[in-house]
């Protein structure tokens, strides 16, 4: 696994290179391989119907960042470890935990200052609304989805990205759960050559009301309050 640093991706964008990237945690690969639990840490269900576009991303094998985050092989690991030998032993993977370290070392600012640039359009649920009292962040566009099992309203999320991208949308700030990573697999051949596709996931939550991590719960919402003019409780 490889392992570059968030300025890596920070470049990128400052220099409007347009990039796709999804983090895989232990939740994708228990819905990848059921093993009996019902629902993940933010609620979602581990739907059965979740397999199978979950192991297909891995079968595509688009060139774009596919990112381990460090709990990726707690659950399942001996079936996703033989899955991916048998099906992309060449494919490239990256550590993934860089959003999250720069937000708990007060660095939110440095990723707000560069996507705010692009208008962006933040794909998940209510609460990212309140992302534009982030300081630095001026104006947004939401796509809301349920707050969990947004699977199953795919095809809506789908369309309403397109419509968003056709408008001349080019960044794409995704945080909702199993269906981040279908999404940005199922659109990079549509959209992969000239708009930013960037799994976020709950780096912006603390932000914006909601400690959806442990981590989170540790630092409390006084050390967030600092950087966003939403009043959190």
């Amino acid at each position: 696994m490889l392992n570059l640093p968030a300025e890596h991706y920070l470049n990128l964008i400052r220099d409007n290179k347009p990039f796709s990237l999804s983090r895989f945690g232990d939740g994708e690969i228990i819905a990848m391989f059921p093993n009996g639990m019902n629902a993940n840490c933010d609620g979602s269900s581990f739907l059965p119907e979740l397999s199978e576009p979950m192991k297909q991303i891995f079968r595509n094998q688009y060139n774009y960042y596919h990112c381990f985050l460090d709990c990726t092989f707690w659950e399942q690991k001996d079936k996703f470890a033989q899955f991916l030998k048998d099906t992309c032993p060449d494919m490239q993977f990256y550590n993934g935990e860089f959003w999250q370290e720069l937000s708990f070392n007060g660095r939110i600012g440095e990723i707000i200052s560069l996507i705010n640039i692009y208008k962006p359009c933040f794909i998940g649920g209510s609460h990212l609304q309140h992302v534009v009292d982030i300081s630095g962040m001026d104006e947004i566009y939401l796509i809301e989805t349920p707050s969990s099992d947004s699977f199953k309203e795919i095809d809506r999320i789908t369309k309403d990205i397109l419509q968003t991208y056709y408008l001349g949308v080019k960044m794409f700030c995704f945080s909702a759960g199993f269906t981040t990573k279908i999404l940005i697999d199922r659109l990079y051949p549509i959209m992969g050559k000239d708009a930013f596709m960037i799994d976020f996931g709950s780096c912006f939550d603390p932000y914006c009301g909601k400690l959806s991590r442990d981590g989170m719960v540790v630092k409390g919402f006084e050390y967030f309050q600092q950087f966003t003019n939403y009043k959190l409780c």
